[in-house]
């Protein structure tokens, strides 16, 4: 009788155990979406840090320094000028280049968005 109950809550807490790893690797990264209006505001570090996706996106990337930060961006031209720029403004704010990953493509030519995503494939 006492092994089966020890049984039976060793089951359970293993199953909720594998439950909490499903749910950590099943959740979306925060997406942070910057439009080029938002971005056309004058620019230094402290306004850009009152920019709340700037500040969120960096609240984020505190939590683990480890993690990486990858910037969707819109292309051509303008895009591109626009993520050398969100880019050396992070590393000003203490991102390291390594930790800053870059994909064409944002889906907009007016948005660049923003992800937190830790290393070895778990997001926050």
């Amino acid at each position: 009788m006492i092994m089966q109950n020890m049984n039976n809550s060793i089951t359970v807490l293993l199953l909720l155990f594998l439950s909490q790893i499903s749910l950590s690797l099943s959740a979306e990264p925060d997406m942070i979406a910057v439009t080029a209006e938002q971005w056309a505001i004058p620019r230094h570090g402290e306004r850009l840090l009152k920019m709340p996706e700037v500040k969120k996106i960096m609240n984020l990337w505190h939590k683990n320094p480890q993690q990486m930060i990858e910037i969707s961006y819109p292309g051509g031209e303008d895009g591109e000028l626009w993520l050398t720029e969100l880019k050396d403004w992070l590393i000003a704010l203490g991102v390291s280049s390594a930790n800053i990953k870059s994909i064409a493509g944002s889906g907009s030519k007016d948005i660049i968005k923003l992800t937190v995503v830790a290393t070895g494939g778990i997001t926050e």
